[in-house]
Order: C-alpha cells, then structure tokens, then sequence
C-alpha cells in the first residue's frame, strides 16, 4: 500500500492519509467513521480519495451503511452494455462492491432473481436512495416503445416510472452510459422513438457517466461518492470531472506521433490515427490513463481509432466512424463550443492551428 509523500501533499493531508490507511489496515480492530471518511475527503478532494484508496474504501462504506442502501436500477433503451461492462469490473468487483457497500439493489432487469409483476411490483413501492438508469427513454407519442414491466394487468411504461421515482429519490439520480446521459444511438437521426435522456425527461440535472460503454469504474467510484453524500465535482453537463475533465488526444499515448506529423494511413501503421477518424482531439475522458480490461489496454494503443463515445451528440457528430473529418469542421462550431470552457476552447483552437500546421508540413514532405 502506498501512501503520498509528504511532498507530493501538505503535512496535515499527509499525516491524515496515513492515519487512515493505518486505521484500515488494522483489520477492522478500529471502525472508519463516514466522518472519518469526509474529513479526508474535505481536504483531498473526493475524487482525489476516490482514485487514490477505492479498494480501501470501499470498507468505509459498508460501515457507513448499516441498514443497507436502497438502489433501483432501470433499463431503457440500450443494449445492456453498461451493465456487462461494470459486472466485469475489478478492484474491487462488483459482486464485492456490493457486499462492502451493504447496497440492497431492489430492481435490475438482467442481474435480478424475480421476475414478472413479483419483479415490478417493486418499483410501485419503494423510495430508492439512488436510482440508476441506463438507455435513453422513449417519450411522448412513442413511450409505448420501452415497458419496464406489468402488475394487475397494466404495463408500467418507463418514461412514467422514470419521472416516479426520481421523483422519490433520496440521495441521486445517476446516468449510465452514452444512452442515458445523452440519448445516445437511440436518440440519433432520425429519432423514430423521440427518444430522450435521463436529464431530458426530468428537466434537470442529473450525475452523467457517458461512454458506450460506460467505464466499470467510473460507475462503481461515483456510485461509492453518492452513496455516503460526497457528491463528486461535475462540469456543465453533469459529468464528474475526475473522469471525464480531460481530452483523450492529451494523453493518447500516440500523441507524439501527433506532435511529429505522423499519421497512420492503416489500422496497423505507426503514427497518430488522426487520419483514420479518432476523435481523440474532441473526447473528454481519461480512457487513456486508466484503461479498460483490468488497466491492461484502450482502443487507440490497441490501434482503433477512438470513436468518441463519451461525446454528448455522439454518434451523429462524430459519424462517418473511421474516417477522417477535414479539419473537423463539425466539432469546431458553436454547436460544440457551447459544451466547454474558454480555456478549452482555446486549447481547441490550438490543435486545429496545430493540425493545420502539421498537415502542410507533411504535404512538403511528400512533394
């Protein structure tokens, strides 16, 4: 186990960490209080805890949760990929983040034992301290499109049971996956089930984890934060930004190639996949320094091009997939300005002058 040096942070946040550490590491001799947990977090930051002891904490948890947590967990329109995707997590798990957790999850259409109107029945009933949903929902005219279920007779359609419990929800409403946070595939052209997102059906903001599929830690470590009230920082769309506060192009392991105006023109060359359309350049997420399949690999080091699943008007704005965009006007529009900061912007605009730059250069080249 490794604990900060006290170079790395201020004495105080030092010597707390190590107080910490060492009361986890008793075997359970000494109980970590949730104040315990908060004070650390005040002053590290919640994601900085998060990222840092998420095994370890994970048994602050359970002693936070005695009574167990009430999760609900709905599925839209998706193709449970989400769900796949965080059972084959690790460190830890999920069959061990829910027994540290002590979360009782009351409804989830794949991992459930019940089923029919035993299952639903449920939904009419309970108060969940956090709902999850993951797909975008049909709505209005269409919402016949997505039934979670029916009781006496009567289908339970999902846009409604949506809008009940949410409405129910003690702690928060979480978004998992492309579908849910933004509508995703469903909702791409032309619509024909005028799907929408979770925050589009409730009209207001609601904690996004996009991705298609969503990363099983980004869901697993903010489902954590939630639980015992340490709500995670999150940018203007309701993303944690420990996540997703980054451009996958920064720290894309072939961004050198970049820098060199190196490009591959085949799935199987060296050089910066630019050409082969990654969207790298307009993708928040830290897929890159975590990784996915246990931290061993990400789709650009692997040699696919990223796709941009984390984009919230994925996939119309980022499609053609694989090929390149000239310049990307698309991404360089208000329309996508609109998402970001001014110094993200500004860095936007560094790398189309860069990428300009690099281009011509290359063109020289070959002349």
């Amino acid at each position: 186990m490794i604990v900060p040096k006290p170079s790395t942070f201020p004495l105080n946040i030092y010597t707390a960490t190590a107080q910490f550490l060492h009361r986890i590491a008793g075997g359970g001799s000494i109980r970590v209080t949730r104040r315990d947990f908060l004070k650390l977090a005040g002053m590290m930051g919640a994601s900085t805890v998060l990222e840092l002891y998420k095994p370890q904490i994970a048994e602050v948890f359970a002693q936070a949760a005695d009574k167990g947590v009430k999760l609900v967990w709905l599925q839209g329109q998706s193709d449970s990929g989400c769900t796949v995707s965080l059972i084959q997590g690790t460190h830890p798990d999920l069959y061990d983040a829910v027994l540290k957790l002590n979360v009782n999850i009351m409804f989830h259409p794949t991992i459930m034992v019940p089923s029919g109107e035993e299952a639903a029945s449920v939904l009419q009933t309970i108060t969940p301290d956090v709902l999850v949903v993951e797909g975008s929902i049909p709505t209005g005219e269409k919402k016949h499109a997505c039934v979670v279920g029916e009781v006496g007779g009567r289908e339970i359609i999902l846009e409604d049971c949506l809008k009940d419990l949410a409405a129910k929800t003690k702690v928060a409403v979480v978004a998992v996956g492309n579908c849910a946070a933004f509508g995703g595939i469903p909702a791409g052209k032309p619509n024909p089930t005028n799907a929408k997102s979770v925050s589009g059906v409730l009209g207001k903001t609601v904690v996004n984890i996009p991705g298609c599929p969503a990363h099983p830690d980004w869901v697993l470590l903010t489902l954590a934060s939630v639980l015992i009230g340490v709500m995670p920082t999150l940018d203007a769309l309701g993303r944690p930004t420990a996540f997703f506060g980054v451009k996958l192009h920064d720290e894309c392991p072939r961004r050198g190639f970049y820098d060199a105006g190196k490009y591959a023109e085949n799935l199987s060359d060296e050089g910066c996949l630019i050409n082969l359309g990654c969207r790298g350049p307009v993708t928040l997420a830290d897929c890159a320094s975590r990784k996915w399949n246990g931290g061993m690999n990400m789709c650009t080091n692997a040699g696919a091009p990223c796709i941009g699943c984390t984009h919230p008007e994925f996939p119309d704005k980022v499609s053609p997939f694989y090929v390149r965009t000239e310049a990307l006007p698309d991404f360089y529009t208000h329309e996508f300005f609109k998402y970001f900061t001014g110094a993200v912007t500004a860095g936007l605009a560094g790398y189309v002058a860069l990428d300009a730059v690099n281009r011509r250069r290359k063109a020289k080249e070959e002349k």
